[in-house]
């Protein structure tokens, strides 16, 4: 992957009109960051965007959603989906800086649409995250087929918010993730190795991996596919020769923060996971 020519196309969206800010794949390109978080729990995620000189202010009023691309010239993805909270200039000085906040995937339904859940006795995971994703008009859900049979013997009724259903739900799969990822929801589970996986290779690490117990930590070049539930690998030859770590090369990722821009050097992400070989027997 080449991590020098860096693009981020970014996708305003409001009741009735749409903004488009698209970086060029060669040449002069706008200086546009974004940091953020993914966590893989049910709370909200910050995402920040940031733009200089923006020409126009069109986006100071109107927009209430936003889809991000981004990754390498030959290597774009969508990333992230979305909601604007707040859009406000910094003050004017030779560079305008235009600050978008957000919060990642469509929170507010999340926190204010009202379900009434009703299941009955011995009903699956499955089922039950598909009467919230009906009722959330998400997306068909993602979920861990290992985890998507599996049952709760009591019935389950739950009149309120998409969060307090999911929380209740939690406590008849207390090993269970549940998230919202762009427009539907990630199921996953939290302490053992997920049966449908999703492994990301990292040809480098910024430094050297850091250990503790059965977690490790890692800070690499972003990738922007790489999600909560997910597995990476990462190099660690160099390490173990030099610095005498313990010689694991895969992780099941269980947060993400990132930090990337167009222009100058701002290209990183740091990775909370557990090693393959610990799931099952570290607590978080």
């Amino acid at each position: 992957m080449e991590n020098f020519n860096k693009c981020i196309d970014i996708t305003f969206r409001g009741s009735s009109k749409q903004l488009v800010i698209k970086t060029p794949r060669k040449g002069i390109k706008p200086d546009i960051e974004i940091t953020g978080t993914l966590t893989g729990k049910d709370q909200v995620c910050d995402l920040e965007i940031r733009i200089t000189n923006l020409y126009t202010d069109d986006i100071l009023s109107g927009y209430h959603t936003v889809e991000i691309s981004a990754g390498y010239a030959d290597t774009m993805s969508k990333t992230i989906e979305g909601s604007v909270v707040n859009v406000y200039t910094e003050s004017p000085g030779p560079d305008k800086v235009t600050v978008i906040y957000c919060t990642v995937a469509n929170f507010d339904a999340w926190l204010n649409k009202t379900i009434d859940l009703k299941l009955s006795k011995n009903f699956t995971l499955r089922n039950a995250v598909a009467e919230i994703t009906k009722a959330l008009g998400f997306n068909e859900a993602q979920i861990d087929s290992g985890i998507a049979q599996s049952t709760c013997a009591a019935p389950l009724e739950v009149n309120g918010t998409a969060r307090q259903a999911v929380n209740e739900l939690k406590k008849c799969f207390p090993d269970v993730n549940i998230t919202v990822d762009k427009q539907f929801l990630k199921v996953f589970p939290e302490k053992q190795q997920p049966a449908t996986v999703m492994n990301h290779t990292l040809k480098a690490l910024i430094q050297a991996p850091q250990f503790s117990g059965g977690q490790v930590s890692l800070i690499a070049p972003w990738n922007p596919a790489v999600r909560p539930g997910d597995f990476v690998t990462y190099p660690t030859n160099f390490y173990q020769t030099t610095m005498g770590l313990s010689p694991f090369s895969s992780a099941y990722v269980t947060s993400v923060q990132f930090s990337f821009a167009t222009n100058g050097d701002q290209n990183e992400m740091s990775i909370t996971g557990i090693l393959k070989e610990s799931i099952g027997k570290t607590e978080k």
